[in-house]
């Protein structure tokens, strides 16, 4: 199940990804009252790589924090790329990214 699909922007990279308005919040784990959750994510193109990400909501805004921007480094991610977060059948999760050029 796709989550979302997002066009990087440079404070996407350079700070945190803010998730779109569409996202589909009911296929990320519940916050049960807490302001960040840590979401496991698969990213293909790291060989399969797996990184605990933060995932934060501060004012009705979701957004990866802590550990998106280090995997975005590594992937050497840039603006007008696109990232795809899906929910897979056994319940992990897994981005694909879309290079831009």
């Amino acid at each position: 199940m796709k989550i979302f699909m997002k066009k990087l922007t440079p404070v996407d990279i350079e700070r945190h990804l803010e998730l779109p308005n569409d996202t589909r919040r009911e296929a990320l784990p519940p916050f049960q009252g807490a302001w960040e959750n840590v979401i496991r994510i698969m990213f293909e193109q790291a060989g399969l790589m797996e990184v605990d990400v933060h995932c934060s909501c501060r004012s009705g805004r979701l957004a990866f924090t802590k550990g998106w921007i280090e995997i975005a480094r590594h992937l050497r991610l840039n603006a007008g790329d696109v990232v795809t977060l899906h929910r897979e059948d056994q319940g992990g999760y897994k981005m694909t990214v879309r290079s831009a050029s």
